[in-house]
């Protein structure tokens, strides 16, 4: 199996892991491995990962709690 490992602005600095499985490319986030893609190649899983991560991000602002951060991401004071 493949596998990558990554942080990227777009995730807002949370590990994204990306491999393939069986008969797929899997993206999910390290911390939050419920928030996942797949596609049929990386980089479309990643792409596929975006869309679900901003999803997930307009869920939480709606619900009114705070998005998740990644505990590496340097947080500037308010």
């Amino acid at each position: 199996m493949q596998a990558r490992t990554m942080t990227d602005q777009y995730f807002d600095g949370h590990t994204i892991n990306v491999y393939f499985d069986d008969e797929h490319w899997l993206a999910h986030f390290v911390e939050m491995p419920e928030i996942s893609a797949f596609s049929s190649t990386p980089e479309n899983a990643l792409r596929e990962l975006q869309i679900a991560w901003g999803l997930v991000k307009t869920d939480y602002i709606e619900q009114g709690e705070s998005v998740p951060l990644d505990s590496h991401v340097e947080r500037k004071a308010a």
